[in-house]
């Protein structure tokens, strides 16, 4: 008869310690690419558990600052991304109180094959 290792016994507990950790939450992360933030509009995935709205707040800002705007949340929706990061939420680049910036022009320039962006 073969001897079984030592180890074989903790084989199942590693195997489901593995499969837990996989299943942990992960940051928020920005589903919209620079075209959309061009237009205006940022969304990020983030877990309630986590992350705040406060964090995922400050991520869209970073994104907006960019164009001489601020992040406002226009929606929040649960279950729309991933099992680990399942709330979505929307913002709009939008200019700061009392200031008029200039319209976003891009900063990166479309590939050659991408359509061209609509005016506006």
């Amino acid at each position: 008869m073969l001897d079984r290792p030592a180890i074989f016994p903790l084989f199942p507990a590693l195997v489901i310690a593995m499969a837990l950790a996989a299943c942990s939450p992960e940051d928020p992360h920005v589903l919209t690419d620079y075209r959309n933030h061009q237009r205006g509009a940022v969304a990020i995935c983030y877990n309630e558990e986590k992350s705040t709205i406060e964090d995922v707040t400050a991520m869209a800002n970073d994104i907006c600052r960019q164009y001489d705007r601020v992040a406002h949340l226009t929606l929040l929706q649960s279950y729309q991304c991933s099992w680990t990061t399942p709330t979505q939420a929307y913002f709009a680049c939008v200019p700061r109180p009392g200031e008029s910036p200039p319209a976003v022009t891009p900063h990166l320039a479309p590939m050659r094959h991408d359509a061209p962006l609509p005016p506006g």
